[in-house]
């Protein structure tokens, strides 16, 4: 790919201040590049002991945002290999949003070297712009160029509340049409909330050191859609899924004592709604006991957690919707259906009384 002469542009290494990296949980610097993580790098093993640590480094949700009047923006990366995945696959894509609008999706190479875009479509005028980073692919950015003269700065934090959710591989985003268009994505785009995705496939089983991280981050909402793996993975039997979510919503509580908490079971999940898993629930008896969880934490005083029932979110009228084909283990919305579960999510937690203030403008 031709690269333009260095006279014609402005050039942003990975690390320059003036990139933010919002959504991510911390930061590996490389050799001329920037890998964002929503674990703590340094102690990611101890959040998936089982292995599968590139689940952490995929930046579901990650925004790599600036302000500039440029026209142009050219980004540089590691066009790092797509990984094995379970059922169909996906494709590694970005999203170029300027001032909340999507400006461009782009689909990035995979070849394991060195790769370029140029997006065309920024405004030309003092813009707020967030590069959207793949959801399934791990991302090194090498640098930013945009044109000789334009002006850049630091995006400021706005008002938009902080919120923060955990979930499994349905949260990561599987079947989504880019970054910008997975459910949480658009959740948070539509109210203007600040996400940070704690999102990551074959886990959200109640991990300790998960309540941990949630505790400790900043947060105005938190939202946590818990049960397809506990079932299908078989991490917790009927009364251990009920400690278990007891005990992660009570650790949370210890950094967040009153901050809105939503529970969401899982979406509809047409084969296994009434077939045991391998800790002897169904899927309709798994989100019984999801419910018994949260009314018993209400029970005992705490009056903020809110049970969300998931397939009034994403239900068995919305089966046609989702990526795997008929016939097979169908548990993910496909590009049609994110916008749907995102738009039922919204509104079930309207109903809930479980949508956060504003922040104020000085914090």
């Amino acid at each position: 790919m031709q690269t333009r002469p260095a006279s014609a542009s402005l050039d942003l290494a990975h690390d320059d201040p003036r990139l933010r990296y919002r959504g991510a949980v911390s930061l590996q610097r490389g050799d001329g590049w920037t890998a964002p993580w929503r674990l703590p790098r340094e102690e990611a093993a101890l959040y998936l002991p089982e292995g599968g640590l590139g689940r952490a480094a995929m930046p579901s949700g990650v925004r790599v945002t600036l302000r500039t009047d440029s026209s142009s923006l050219v980004c540089r990366y590691q066009a790092d290999p797509a990984p094995a995945l379970n059922g169909p696959g996906e494709r590694a894509r970005l999203d170029v949003v300027c001032d909340g609008r999507r400006a461009e999706t782009v689909r990035l190479e995979t070849h394991g070297g060195d790769a370029e875009f140029r997006c065309e479509r920024l405004p030309g005028r003092m813009a707020a712009v967030e590069l959207w980073l793949p959801v399934y692919h791990q991302f090194r950015l090498r640098g930013l160029s945009v044109a000789a003269g334009a002006a850049v700065a630091g995006d400021e934090p706005g008002p938009g509340p902080r919120w923060v959710h955990c979930g499994s591989s349905i949260s990561q985003g599987r079947g989504a049409a880019s970054p910008s268009r997975t459910w949480t994505a658009l959740v948070a785009r539509r109210h203007g909330w600040d996400l940070t995705s704690l999102a990551l496939g074959r886990s959200s089983c109640l991990e300790p050191m998960t309540a941990r991280l949630m505790r400790d981050l900043p947060a105005d909402l938190l939202t946590l859609c818990v049960g397809v793996n506990v079932q299908a993975l078989g991490s917790h039997h009927r009364d251990a899924l009920v400690s278990a979510l007891v005990g992660f919503v009570r650790t949370v509580r210890e950094g967040h004592p009153t901050t809105p908490f939503a529970v969401m079971s899982t979406i509809t999940v047409p084969e296994r709604e009434e077939v045991p898993g391998p800790s002897g629930m169904t899927m309709r008896e798994c989100r019984a006991h999801i419910r018994r969880a949260v009314t018993l934490l209400r029970d005992h005083g705490d009056a903020r957690p809110h049970y969300l029932h998931g397939p009034d979110a994403f239900g068995p009228v919305h089966a046609r919707l989702m990526l795997e084909a008929e016939g097979g283990d169908r548990l993910h919305p496909a590009a049609d259906g994110h916008p749907v579960l995102a738009s039922r999510f919204s509104a079930l937690l309207r109903q809930a009384g479980c949508v956060p203030e504003p922040r104020a403008a000085a914090e």
